[in-house]
């Protein structure tokens, strides 16, 4: 037994040590059962997310850290969290190691294929107020790393309002990039990344709670976290100091998709090419000869009408 409990301990760590990421489910009905303690990977996300949400996927999934005991309750609202910078939230139970195999966008754009659905995003719920009147002990709101963290925050707290005035929000995916950007500027084990998890962790139980209240258990609330692996970088007194001397200066607009640039040049070369037939097939028409044996003589001439 003790051999068995050691090999086990050995295969945990191990996994661990892989894993630079984790998969948490911080609440599901209880018609979905999440058991184990089994290392997946990203790939696999969507598939298991989807499953939970009573949607048919593909066989042959691999992983066996989900159970199905009530058909009847699905959830009515699904979010995930996506939070860059940081292996473990530490929230609640069950925790997943996840291997960070591919990048989180394209797990997105997964999970949007296989619900064939729109899924709401971070660009949907944020109002673009940042949250400036939380109470920060070590974390400088005029930062421009701390002003990304706490957009990311502005996000979760205008979701929750949503959620509890029962907007039509019913499956979202969001991703938060404001704690890598602190752990990047400041290190991993500094006091302002620490107060920026509390501050992050204590905005998912809020909205835990406005979930709760607003749909009771037909709900589930994930998150997916992602550390970068990185050297700390010393942080320059003078660089920062510029950097948010220009960030002030900067007129900066709400954040958009990976997708908006694509979707711009579509829209843009669409509207230049329907303007230049437009302007082509006008021209043609004004130059165009007005002859007995054209079309526009025909269809204007009066035609004189002959008494029998």
């Amino acid at each position: 037994m003790k051999a068995t409990s050691a090999i086990v301990g050995i295969v945990c760590l191990f996994n661990s040590v892989l894993a630079n990421g984790e998969f948490s489910i911080l609440h599901s009905p209880n018609g979905i059962n999440f058991k184990g303690d089994e290392q997946l990977n990203t790939s696999e996300l969507p598939k298991i997310i989807s499953t939970a949400m009573g949607h048919t996927t593909p066989s042959g999934d691999s992983w066996n850290g989900l159970t199905i005991l009530n058909p009847f309750n699905y959830p009515d609202v699904t979010i995930s969290v996506v939070v860059e910078g940081v292996q473990s939230l530490q929230l609640s139970e069950p925790r997943y190691p996840l291997e960070i195999a591919s990048d989180l966008y394209q797990v997105k754009n997964d999970f949007t294929s296989i619900l064939g659905q729109v899924v709401f995003d971070e660009n949907d719920v944020y109002s673009g107020d940042i949250q400036e009147k939380l109470t920060l002990q070590k974390l400088d709101n005029k930062d421009v790393a701390v002003l990304e963290f706490l957009k990311d925050v502005g996000v979760l707290m205008d979701l929750k309002q949503k959620v509890l005035l029962k907007s039509p929000l019913k499956t979202v995916w969001i991703q938060l990039n404001g704690l890598d950007d602190v752990v990047r500027v400041y290190g991993r084990d500094s006091e302002q990344a620490v107060e920026a998890l509390t501050v992050l962790k204590s905005a998912l139980t809020e909205l835990q709670d406005a979930l709760e209240s607003t749909y009771g258990d037909r709900f589930m609330l994930t998150t997916i976290t992602n550390e970068r692996l990185r050297l700390r970088e010393k942080r320059s007194t003078s660089n920062a100091k510029e950097n948010n001397e220009m960030y002030w200066k900067l007129n900066l607009s709400k954040r958009y998709g990976k997708d908006y640039a694509s979707i711009f040049n579509i829209l843009l070369w669409t509207s230049v090419f329907l303007i230049a037939a437009l302007i082509s097939t006008a021209v043609f028409i004004c130059t165009l000869d007005p002859g007995r044996d054209s079309i526009i003589y025909r269809m204007t001439t009066q035609r004189i009408k002959k008494e029998n």
